[in-house]
């Protein structure tokens, strides 16, 4: 194949055709894995997929033999059956796949299981355009050199290799690192709406993030809708618009602590109960949901007529829904061993935080739906004892884990969605029994 390049070297549209065969195999497969990922991925499936990046790492960058390795050479009796330009582009078809012919590296295993767990069909599409490259150039450096000089010369396929392994090694960890980014510490309780960002600065205020600059607003608990923003300065509630920020309803809500705001309805939750009120006629307000101590009510959230919370008892925790229209309500999810906590609605999607002895994680998924994907995860607030004490018999009672992860003082709080993005505050405990919070962003996977 190397010859039958090199022998189109003067041939631009030959060249061309070889190079588009090259992008076309890998922009349908990788796009296809991605698409695969989005409709049936999960934490399992990113585990597997960074495992194998490292397992490509290692490979590459050592020079060990490539295995699974593909035999199958691109067919030599095309060039000679078919005009030059269809059957180089046939060959870069073949290449592009990138694992129906001779694998020249580890790392060609790990990319299409990268692509399948970020479920991103334009990541996808931006490993193909640098799979395609990478195939192409060593072949049109050594078109017209002669076929033979990998064979003679393999410090330059080690070479490649080791750059390859360096630069899949900076992909996973650019990739660790995107995948929950800091927006603001220290923040909590964050709101979006469109591509503005609100959250609380504990002892400060309120704090609006728009077209990468940073307002403190007059209030705290800011809270953030279709059209309007939200805030309050003790028991003083202002809704103002969201574009200018300026008052249109201001009102006296006693008790009041937490706020949301969507295109017709404000919401608020004091100690012991969850409110609505209609923006268009602010003078009375509806019952949403009253608990008795010690059951407890987290921050609203708002879709466009439905309002959702968590709500924790002594006999477990649940993510209830109501509509403020009809009255209508709904268990959107429950569980008696695990905690879930601080749900946001958009667009028919529900995110929250469920928290048990395994894991904490922020999950998404249909709000009316039963399969949710794990976004962002950290491992337990404590750890599992071996289920028998010290130099006495294995004997014992213990439920394990299937992905234990190490145990961490950080705990994951409330949370926030944008069309892109997902929200959570992480809290972190430190020294004298303070707390510090942060704001970290996670992208959000297609959900198509």
């Amino acid at each position: 194949m190397v010859g039958t390049v090199g022998a189109a070297r003067h041939r631009g549209l030959a060249r061309t055709a070889f190079a588009a065969g090259l992008t076309l195999g890998a922009a349908a497969v990788f796009a296809g894995f991605a698409l695969i990922g989005a409709a049936v991925g999960g934490h399992a499936v990113v585990v597997a997929a960074l495992a194998l990046g490292a397992v490509a790492v290692v490979s590459d960058a050592l020079g060990l033999r490539v295995r699974p390795q593909m035999r199958f050479q691109v067919p030599e009796r095309w060039r000679r059956t078919m005009p030059l330009p269809r059957a180089l582009f046939l060959y870069g078809l073949l290449l592009g796949t990138g694992v129906t012919t001779y694998v020249p590296a580890t790392a060609a295993w790990a990319l299409p299981a990268l692509s399948l767990a970020l479920g991103s069909v334009s990541a996808a599409l931006a490993i193909a355009a640098g799979f395609a490259v990478g195939r192409a150039l060593p072949v049109l450096a050594l078109a017209g050199r002669g076929e033979t000089v990998l064979a003679e010369r393999p410090q330059g396929l080690r070479v490649l290799r080791a750059l390859i392994a360096g630069s899949l090694l900076v992909a996973l960890l650019a990739g660790e690192a995107r995948a929950a980014a800091t927006i603001a510490s220290p923040a909590s309780d964050p709101s979006a709406a469109g591509t503005d960002l609100a959250w609380e600065q504990p002892g400060v205020g309120g704090f609006l993030l728009r077209e990468g600059t940073t307002t403190q607003l007059p209030g705290t608990d800011p809270a953030l809708g279709a059209t309007f923003a939200a805030w309050r300065s003790g028991d003083a509630v202002t809704v103002a618009a969201r574009d200018t920020l300026a008052p249109l309803l201001q009102e006296t809500v006693p008790g009041v602590r937490e706020l949301a705001v969507s295109r017709s309805w404000l919401a608020y939750r004091t100690a012991t109960e969850i409110r609505v009120q209609s923006l268009a006629d602010p003078s009375t307000s509806k019952l949403v949901v009253r608990v008795k101590q010690p059951a407890t009510l987290g921050r609203p959230a708002l879709g466009v007529d439905l309002v959702a919370f968590h709500r924790a008892t002594t006999a477990g925790s649940w993510i209830d829904a109501v509509n403020v229209v009809s009255g209508t309500r709904l268990r959107l999810r429950s569980d008696r061993e695990a905690q879930l906590l601080s749900p946001s609605l958009l667009a028919g999607q529900l995110l929250y935080v469920r928290s048990s002895r395994c894991s904490q994680q922020l999950r998404l998924g249909a709000a009316r739906g039963a399969t949710d994907r794990v976004l962002y995860e950290i491992g337990p607030r404590a750890g599992q004892d071996a289920g028998h004490e010290a130099q006495h018999t294995h004997q014992g009672e213990r439920l394990p884990c299937p992905h234990l992860r190490k145990a961490t003082a950080k705990i994951l709080w409330t949370t926030a969605l944008s069309s892109t993005t997902a929200y959570v505050t992480v809290l972190q405990p430190r020294r004298g029994g303070r707390t510090t919070p942060s704001v970290i962003a996670v992208p959000r996977r297609p959900t198509r």
